[in-house]
C-alpha cells in the first residue's frame, strides 16, 4: 500500500511538472506573440505618424491658401519636395471620392471614385485609416494612410520597398531573451516541483488515510506545519465558515440595496478582475464608454480610456501577491475621463485581498458650470475692460490739454457719456443674467397677460420704428396669458426686438405670432425679414457675448448678453427656444412658454 502511494505520488509530481511547463510554455509563447505584434504594431503606427504629419502638413497648406476652393494645387507639388520622404505620394480627394489632385498620376480623369477603397473607408467612420495594396493607377504596393477632413480626404503613401518592410519588420531580439528565459524557467521548475511535490504527495496521503479512517502516521514529516492539529479544527472551523458566512449574506444584501439607490456608479472586482458586486449605475456607464452593450465587463480593462486605470490595478495587485504592503490600507487613484460631450471621474481603491473596487460618477454637469464661469470670468473682465479704457482715454485726453477748444471738449464728454451708458448697460444685463441663473428663486411668478404686455411694449420702440421705417405686427390671440414672472418675459420679446431693431436693416417687418398650443404650453414664432445672420453663426448666437458682427454690435452699442438673457429666461419658463435662417431673408426664433410654473 505504501509503494502504490510513493508511485502515485511520483507520478503527480510528473504531472505537476508537465502542468507548469505547459503554462510556462503557453505564457513564453503567449507573451512572445503579443511582443511581437505589438513590435509590429509599434512600427506600423511610426509609420502611420509620420504619414500623419505629412497629411496635416498638407491639410493646413490647403485651409491656408483655400486651395480647396481655388482648385490650384501646384503648392502642394512645391510641399512634397521639401518632404524627407522624396517617394511620398500625395492624393486629395473630395467628399463623394473624386480625386481632384494625385501627385503620381497627371490624367486624373482616367481615375475612378477612390469612396469605396479601404483607407477612406476607414477614414470615413474613424477619421483615419490605413490600408497595404496594389495600387491599380500605378501598377506599384503602397502603404496608405487617409484622413477625414470632413469636406476632403487627404491621403499619403510610400511605396513598399526594401526600406519600408525592413521598416515594419519586427525586432527578433526578444525572442532571444525570451528562449533563454524559458530555459532558467525550466530548471526552477525542476527544482520547484520536486520540492513542493514532496510537499503535496503528503498532504495527499493525509487527505487519503483521513477519508478512509485510517490510521494517521504520528511520525509523518510535514515539516513545519501542523497537519494534525488542523484536522481536529476543520469541524469546529467549518461551523465558523457556515456562521460567518450567513452574517456575510446579509451584510451583502445590505450593501447591494446600497449600491443601487446610489446616485453613482459602482463595481467590486476579484484580483482576477470578476465581477463581485455592482449597481445599474455603473453598467450604464461602463456601455455608453465603451459605445457597446455588452455583459463581458473584463473587455472594459482594455478600453484605452481606462489605460491608466488598468495599469494602476495591475502594478498594485502585483506588489500585494509579493507580500508589498505600504504604509497605509488604502490604494486608490482618481482620474478624469472625458467621452463625447460626458465627463466621468473614475477612482480605483485595491484593497489588501487583491480585490478592487472601482466607482464612476458623471460629472459634466459640474465641470460645464466651472468652464461656463471660468469663461464669463474672462469675457466680463473683457467687455468691461473697453469702455473703461475708452473713458479713461478721454478724460486723460481732456486733463493734458487744458487749452483744448470747448466744442472739443464737449465731444469727448459726450463719448464718455455714451461709454458710460454702455458700462452701465452691461453691468445691469451682467447682473439681470446672473440673478436668473444662480437665484432664480428671486423673480415672483404671476398671471401675466402676454398680449397687453407687449402691447403696451410697443410704445416703447415708437421712436425708434419710426426712425428705422420699420413695423412690427402681432398675430395674437385676444386672451393669451402666463403664470410666470413678468420682468423675464418682458425681457424675451424687448431683447429679440431691440436686437431686430438693431440689426435687421431700415425699412424691414417684424412678426410676432402665438402660432399654437397645447394644454401646457404657448409656442411663439419671432420673424423679421432683415439681413439676418450666417448660417455658421447660428449655433452659437445664444452664447455670452458672442457677436456675430462684432465691429458692427459694437456701434450699435450691444452688450453681446441680450441672447443669453433671452434663453436663460425661456428656460426659467420651462421651455426651449430654436433659430433658423428662413427662406429668402432675415431670421426666425421658435420659442416655448409653459403656461404655470
Amino acid at each position: 500500500m505504501q509503494k502504490a502511494i510513493q508511485n502515485s505520488g511520483s507520478k503527480y509530481k510528473k504531472r505537476l511538472f508537465f502542468f507548469f511547463f505547459i503554462i510556462v510554455l503557453l505564457f513564453s509563447l503567449l507573451i512572445g506573440g503579443f511582443q511581437y505584434s505589438q513590435e509590429r504594431l509599434y512600427r506600423r503606427e511610426k509609420l502611420e505618424y509620420a504619414l500623419d504629419i505629412y497629411t496635416q502638413q498638407v491639410h493646413e497648406l490647403v485651409k491656408k491658401k483655400q486651395l480647396f476652393s481655388i482648385k490650384d494645387f501646384s503648392e502642394i507639388d512645391t510641399l512634397r519636395t521639401l518632404m524627407p520622404d522624396k517617394d511620398i505620394r500625395i492624393s486629395l480627394i473630395t467628399a463623394k471620392g473624386k480625386v481632384i489632385y494625385d501627385s503620381f498620376v497627371e490624367d486624373l480623369e482616367r481615375l475612378d471614385n477612390h469612396l469605396k477603397r479601404p483607407e477612406v473607408q476607414k477614414s470615413l467612420h474613424s477619421e483615419k485609416g490605413s490600408n497595404i495594396r496594389l495600387s491599380g493607377s500605378t501598377g506599384q504596393s503602397y502603404y496608405y494612410y487617409s484622413k477625414n477632413y470632413y469636406d476632403y480626404f487627404i491621403r499619403t503613401a510610400l511605396p513598399i520597398n526594401e526600406s519600408v518592410l525592413s521598416f515594419l519588420k519586427a525586432n527578433t531580439l526578444f525572442f532571444y531573451f525570451l528562449i533563454g528565459l524559458f530555459g532558467v524557467t525550466v530548471i526552477f521548475l525542476i527544482y520547484a516541483t520536486e520540492h513542493f511535490g514532496n510537499s503535496i504527495s503528503k498532504l495527499r496521503k493525509f487527505a487519503i488515510n483521513a477519508a478512509k479512517n485510517r490510521d494517521i502516521d504520528p511520525n509523518e514529516d510535514f515539516g513545519k506545519t501542523e497537519l494534525g492539529e488542523i484536522s481536529h479544527q476543520i469541524v469546529k472551523i467549518y461551523r465558523k465558515l457556515t456562521k460567518t458566512t450567513e452574517a456575510l449574506k446579509q451584510e451583502k444584501e445590505k450593501l447591494i440595496m446600497h449600491l443601487q439607490i446610489s446616485q453613482e456608479g459602482v463595481a467590486i472586482f476579484d484580483k482576477k478582475k470578476n465581477l463581485i458586486l455592482w449597481n445599474s449605475h455603473f453598467i450604464d456607464y461602463i456601455n455608453y464608454l465603451a459605445h457597446i452593450s455588452s455583459h463581458n465587463y473584463q473587455e472594459m480593462f482594455e478600453l484605452p480610456e481606462l489605460a491608466e486605470i488598468t495599469e494602476f490595478i495591475n502594478t498594485n495587485s502585483k506588489e500585494l501577491e509579493a507580500n508589498y504592503i505600504p504604509n497605509n490600507d488604502i490604494i486608490s487613484t482618481k482620474k478624469t475621463i472625458i467621452v463625447g460631450h460626458k465627463v466621468f471621474l473614475f477612482q480605483v481603491v485595491v484593497f489588501l485581498d487583491g480585490n478592487f473596487e472601482i466607482s464612476v460618477n458623471d460629472i459634466t454637469k459640474l465641470e460645464n458650470e466651472k468652464t461656463i464661469k471660468q469663461e464669463m470670468t474672462l469675457n466680463i473682465a473683457h467687455e468691461l475692460k473697453t469702455p473703461i479704457t475708452a473713458v479713461s482715454g478721454f478724460l486723460e485726453t481732456i486733463k493734458d490739454n487744458p487749452t483744448m477748444p470747448e466744442e472739443k471738449k464737449v465731444q469727448f464728454i459726450e463719448r464718455s457719456c455714451i461709454q458710460i451708458n454702455r458700462l452701465s448697460n452691461l453691468i445691469q444685463d451682467i447682473s439681470f443674467l446672473t440673478k436668473i441663473e444662480e437665484t432664480n428663486q428671486l423673480f415672483p411668478v404671476e398671471t401675466v397677460d402676454v398680449k397687453n404686455m407687449l402691447t403696451d411694449m410697443l410704445s416703447d420702440f415708437e421712436l425708434k420704428l419710426e426712425e428705422y421705417k420699420m413695423e412690427i405686427e402681432l398675430k395674437f390671440p385676444d386672451e393669451l396669458s402666463i403664470n410666470g414672472n413678468t420682468e423675464l418675459l418682458d425681457s424675451i420679446f424687448r431683447n429679440l426686438i431691440d436686437n431686430s431693431i438693431k440689426y435687421a436693416g431700415e425699412g424691414s417687418k417684424i412678426e410676432i405670432q402665438n402660432y399654437f398650443e397645447d394644454n401646457n404650453y404657448h409656442y411663439f414664432s419671432f420673424t423679421d425679414n432683415g439681413i439676418g445672420i450666417k448660417e455658421e453663426h447660428l449655433p452659437r448666437i445664444f452664447e455670452r457675448f458672442y457677436r456675430a458682427d462684432n465691429g458692427r454690435s459694437r456701434k450699435m452699442g450691444g452688450t453681446g448678453l441680450g441672447l443669453s438673457i433671452v434663453k436663460n429666461a425661456v428656460a426659467y419658463h420651462k421651455g426651449r427656444i430654436f433659430v433658423k435662417k428662413p427662406k429668402g431673408n432675415g431670421i426666425q426664433f421658435f420659442f416655448s412658454l409653459k403656461k404655470g410654473i
